[in-house]
């Protein structure tokens, strides 16, 4: 209890003074803020006064050049004034802001310019009972320009009037004193000319002083209906007599008080509020604690648990699996790792969406919890990859009835917004402790055998062999191989003639690729390609094969050997990659190659797989012209009747079916039968695999459009394949003559 006391006090203590240092340092806040306004509002005011300071200057100079200029008049004519009102119109008309212009000589006002409504003033005598005699006699006797007023006119209305001296013989002994020339202005229309009156409707205050030079009073000759404020800014204005000065302000009492209120109103509350925030805190110490504690809690759940599929992640695996094994190892019980993923997954994320990759995961991850028992673990690694940890396990049957649980369960079909999606996993189980005792060599050699059952066909199972790590790293070995082969440009093309059967010219050609290996010598397609495919380098090795193909029927093109189609094969990948039709038409730009000139091969087994995107794909390069092939055509599961709404030119009969031809009668059935409809559907047809000159003569029978095979030629290189052409050509030319 009296520990709770201490904390109270010693809460309340900090409170406060957190408090009063709140709210003094808001004060200072707030303070600070009004000064800067005020700064703000100076800047402002001193800018407004230093513009319209500089316009007023202009229209006093003016009064003081137009004295100085009747002056000089004066002296030059004489002290005679006949010249004055035709010079003073034109001196007026020059002169902005001047009202009127007078002479005065010995002091008597005697002409005035305009002298309309300005008679009055006729005669009046300055030097004799005037207010302004005495300034007007110290104007004489230091021969200076002198400002009077404000004052008000004879004539009507208030004016300043500016007034210079004339001299006669100026400088000469004989000098003498002839009498003033005046300017007046009008103080109305001095204040009409500025800005000031707008100012006045905006809030803004201002006054106009002068300093009267004999008696240095300070006389206001223009000021606002209302005084100047506290915040003010005054220009001092430069003009030939006396010491002017225009002062602006704007009341900002009110702006400040409000800062003021608001600023000590927000810094109380902000005061009180972290105040009592602190003394709270302050006051549950253990709370907090116990708070943190079950949040910490929460938080390594979430570290150690897939947020899609609620299954344990990676880092859960990681980190418990040492204390399994362990606990195995002191009880001599056995285990076996499962590692596995869900067969062509990406195709599912790439086509359809990760939406229904991700509700896939989830109901693949249900469906393994079902049959999950207490000692096993089962884990999302990531992606489309899982394990599964069979603990205390009595026999390899055990394992293989599970595996072959894990097969079926994920290969029932799964229904979502009414489609059906077919999914398949492959599985590689290492045995524990067989084949590791630690997390890292186990899940390496699940991964080595899920790879080999991937190899044997996927959609099953394989246990990690000691052979699998040697040929890992054979395979290591070969896909660095295919990596620099591809750098080191070691494949060349090769071509294997396509001609007509009934004319037996060589109208096209199918391009095929060799492997020029430094060490192994020249290897063939069927030992690369699958390395290819499984390395994910077919799609750099396809795109070789064909920007080769364009550049060698170009080189054809500029050597003006005659036209053939050359057959280009597109890999499943190709086909997927949404960027393949626009490579395609760089490639025909680049090498100024018609699309006339270029066919695609591709097999049944990839359009069956990709049919819809296959469809799509193909039209376009149809439509610019190219010949689309079925290669291997009868081998897969395809029929005649689901091509025919695919963009097909040609179709391709497998050599199974033709090696044998002379002797078979069913192949001669099958073939026969296959050319039939497929001329039907107003397709071509060309036979692989002709060997013989009784193969030649029986397809020719059967009305087969084109043939492929040893019976021509071989596949041969780029120049041998240029020769060929010439001879064969030219040989059968004759013949059919």
């Amino acid at each position: 209890m009296k520990e709770l006391k201490t904390t109270q006090l010693f809460a309340l203590f900090i409170s406060c003074v957190a408090l009063i240092g709140i709210i003094a340092f808001g004060g200072y806040w707030t303070h600070s803020i009004n000064k800067a306004a005020i700064n703000q509002q100076t800047s402002v005011l001193g800018s407004l006064s230093r513009s319209q300071a500089a316009f007023l200057e202009r229209r006093l100079s003016n009064a003081f050049s137009a004295t100085k200029i009747l002056a000089q008049e004066i002296q030059h004519h004489d002290g005679k004034e006949y010249w004055f009102e035709e010079y003073a119109v034109d001196l007026l008309d020059s002169m902005d802001g001047i009202a009127m212009l007078q002479i005065e000589p010995n002091g008597v006002i005697e002409k005035i310019s305009p002298l309309k409504g300005n008679e009055a003033a006729i005669g009046l005598d300055i030097l004799a009972g005037s207010k302004h005699k005495d300034e007007a006699l110290l104007a004489i006797k230091n021969h200076q320009y002198i400002n009077i007023g404000p004052i008000k006119l004879v004539q009507g209305g208030l004016g300043i009037i500016g007034r210079s001296p004339v001299f006669l013989y100026k400088g000469t002994q004989k000098e003498v004193f002839w009498g003033f020339t005046s300017a007046v202005i009008y103080l109305d229309s001095l204040l009409n000319a500025t800005q000031l009156t707008e100012f006045e409707k905006e809030g803004y205050r201002y006054k106009l002083t002068r300093v009267d030079s004999e008696t240095n009073e300070l006389i206001t000759l223009l000021e606002s209906a209302k005084p100047l404020t506290e915040t003010q800014a005054t220009s001092n204005l430069v003009v030939p007599a006396g010491e002017w000065s225009l002062s602006i302000s704007k009341p900002m009492k009110a702006e400040l008080f409000n800062n003021t209120i608001t600023g000590n109103i927000i810094s109380f509350i902000v005061a009180l509020i972290i105040s009592v925030s602190l003394y709270l805190i302050l006051m549950q110490p253990q709370k907090l604690r116990a708070l943190v504690k079950e949040k910490t809690k929460e938080l390594e759940e979430l570290a150690y648990t897939d947020p899609l599929t609620d299954l344990p992640n990676r880092r859960y695996l990681q980190e418990s699996l040492p204390g399994i094994l362990y606990n195995n190892h002191k009880h001599q019980r056995m285990a076996a790792f499962i590692y596995f993923d869900l067969d062509d997954f990406k195709r599912i994320n790439d086509t359809i969406g990760h939406d229904v990759g991700d509700q896939i995961l989830v109901i693949v991850a249900n469906r393994l919890n079902k049959f999950k028992q207490e000692s096993h673990l089962i884990v999302r690694l990531g992606g489309d990859e899982f394990a599964i940890l069979l603990n205390d396990i009595k026999s390899y049957e055990e394992v293989v009835d599970y595996a072959d649980r894990i097969l079926d369960s994920t290969r029932a079909p799964i229904t979502l917004d009414n489609k059906k999606f077919s999914v398949q996993t492959t599985l590689g189980i290492a045995m524990v402790p067989k084949h590791g005792r630690d997390l890292i060599t186990i899940m390496q050699n699940a991964d080595m055998a899920m790879y080999q059952a991937k190899l044997e066909g996927k959609n099953k199972y394989s246990f990690f062999r000691n052979s699998m790590r040697s040929d890992a790293y054979s395979l290591i070995q070969d896909e660095y191989d295919l990596a620099q082969g591809i750098k080191e440009n070691e494949f060349e093309l090769y071509y294997q003639p396509q001609f007509d059967l009934e004319t037996n010219q060589i109208c096209a050609a199918e391009a095929l690729i060799r492997w020029n290996h430094p060490e192994k010598g020249l290897v063939f397609p069927d030992h690369f390609i699958p390395l290819a495919e499984s390395s994910g380098k077919i799609v750099e090795l396809g795109y070789w094969i064909l920007e080769n193909g364009i550049a060698s029927q170009a080189r054809r093109k500029q050597q003006g050997e005659p036209e053939i189609v050359l057959h280009i094969n597109l890999s499943p990948k190709q086909i997927s990659d949404p960027n393949i039709v626009h490579l395609v038409q760089e490639l025909l730009l680049k090498y100024r190659v018609s699309p006339n000139t270029i066919g695609f091969e591709i097999t049944e087994t990839l359009i069956l797989e990709e049919i819809d995107l296959a469809k799509k794909v193909l039209q376009i390069f149809k439509n610019m012209g190219m010949c689309i092939a079925i290669d291997d055509f009868g081998t897969g599961y395809s029929s005649l009747a689901q091509l025919k709404n695919l963009p097909v030119s040609l179709l391709k009969i497998d050599r199974s079916f033709v090696m044998d031809l002379e002797n078979d009668a069913d192949d001669k059935k099958i073939v026969e039968a296959i050319i039939a409809m497929t001329h039907k559907l107003h397709l071509k047809v060309l036979a692989e695999g002709i060997e013989t000159e009784e193969q030649h003569r029986m397809l020719n029978d059967l009305q087969c459009d084109f043939g492929q095979g040893y019976y021509v030629s071989k596949p041969v290189t780029e120049e041998e394949f240029r020769k060929l052409v010439h001879a064969h050509n030219n040989k059968n030319a004759y013949v059919n003559a």
